[in-house]
């Protein structure tokens, strides 16, 4: 019996942010850019947890890290 995968908000920001630093994500692709990266189980939940916190699929990938700072500022 496969049991569910739980994400939490802070976790998919972390992830998120190393596949922006690593390239493999742009902060201007949706949200929904980050399904090739999990399997559908897994999906599934990320996608759970951003419904909770009211965000958006279509929104764009920077949107969910919120402020961030800038080394060379």
């Amino acid at each position: 019996m496969r049991q569910a995968v739980r994400f939490s908000v802070e976790f998919i920001r972390s992830e998120v942010s190393h596949r922006l630093e690593s390239g493999k994500l742009h902060r201007l692709q949706p949200l929904s850019s980050l399904r090739e990266f999990y399997s559908a189980g897994e999906w599934q939940s990320i996608c759970e947890v951003l419904e909770l916190h009211d965000i958006q699929l279509h929104d764009p990938v920077c949107d969910l890290l919120g402020s961030e700072e800038w080394s060379n500022d």
